[in-house]
């Protein structure tokens, strides 16, 4: 499918549009000539970053607001062809120590959107961003989508539970949805103030600053990394393929890495940094869901997708970003 034509002059909802993802996202939509809103709570201890769109800033309609808050999400929604749904509270930790935030924003929110979608967007499709977290503590590896969900922690169970949100809306009222079950991201625009989520960016600024690393036990587990590019092209095939509808896919790399290895990368990429392996604090080791490779088949044959950039080379490429653009990102 030609892309290009499919989103040109499309009417596009990002919610979380200023973050990691979607600002990412946005970028490519513009370059493809889609008519783009974002809807950002810029959150302080979230990805919300203006600069994240400077690019395009005078070709996107930005809405500053909370996806809990009603008026402004129809605001959002009225008219919309396609919502890419990615605004999320995303922090494990703080899932299990605040875990009623977390079902007002994953599960609420979601419900509210579904509502505005239903009634001023009808229609329009969604490509939810779903997550890894969804399925827990795997009982075979590479993973996929017939797998059953165990979550381990609330963020999971919450992020679950949008996706299941989604598809009763589908069945229940027309909209068409689909799912990407999204690994460990990394690359340009992800905040660089915390650990919380989107460790290996974290881990990018450690080195960078010449920190120490820690790493929590022996570093063995193996994981599956996407660069923020292969996710991008992943929602715009999810948004245009008429098999997507209805539908879950994992990412994944192909190429899995041991944590360890990828926190040696990272130092080697940057020049500097180093680590050390440390006890596993209690709180993470609680939610610690060991080994995750993903099957990312299903997305090969009915998306035409499959991961185009290699680890290293992704890696040189978000060090390279930083760098020119710290200033912007190294903020408290």
């Amino acid at each position: 499918m030609d892309l290009d034509s499919h989103y040109r002059n499309r009417k596009v909802l990002i919610t979380g549009g200023l973050g990691f993802l979607g600002s990412n996202l946005a970028i490519d939509l513009a370059a493809k000539g889609a008519e783009i809103t974002i809807l950002d709570s810029l959150h302080h201890w979230y990805g919300g970053n203006h600069f994240n769109i400077e690019p395009i800033s005078d070709r996107v309609r930005l809405i500053p607001g909370d996806l809990r808050d009603v008026e402004l999400v129809r605001e959002a929604v009225e008219g919309q062809e396609l919502v890419f749904h990615i605004a999320a509270q995303t922090s494990h930790v703080d899932s299990m120590t605040s875990p009623l935030f977390d079902v007002d924003v994953n599960c609420r929110g979601t419900i509210l959107l579904l509502e505005a979608m239903k009634e001023l967007a009808p229609g329009a499709r969604l490509v939810y961003a779903g997550t890894r977290a969804q399925f827990g503590k795997l009982d075979y590896t590479p993973v996929d989508e017939k797998h059953g969900a165990f979550p381990v922690d609330i963020y999971g169970v919450n992020k679950h539970a949008g996706e299941l949100y989604a598809f009763v809306y589908m069945n229940a009222h027309g909209i068409p949805a689909t799912s990407l079950r999204i690994n460990n991201s990394y690359g340009p625009r992800h905040q660089m103030k915390h650990g919380k989520y989107g460790i290996l960016n974290w881990f990018v600024r450690l080195a960078m600053d010449g920190d120490t690393i820690r790493i929590f036990g022996e570093g063995s587990q193996l994981r599956d990394y996407n660069h923020v590019d292969d996710v991008t092209r992943a929602f715009l095939a999810a948004g245009a393929s008429d098999a997507a509808p209805g539908q879950v896919y994992n990412l994944g790399c192909g190429d899995p890495i041991s944590f360890r290895d990828m926190v040696k990368a990272i130092i080697e990429t940057t020049g500097s940094g180093r680590y050390e392996h440390v006890p596993w604090p209690k709180e993470r080791e609680d939610i610690e869901v060991g080994d995750y490779v993903a099957d990312f088949s299903k997305a090969t044959r009915e998306l035409d997708w499959k991961p185009l950039v290699p680890f290293q080379q992704g890696l040189e490429e978000t060090v390279a970003f930083y760098r020119e653009h710290q200033t912007h990102y190294w903020l408290k």
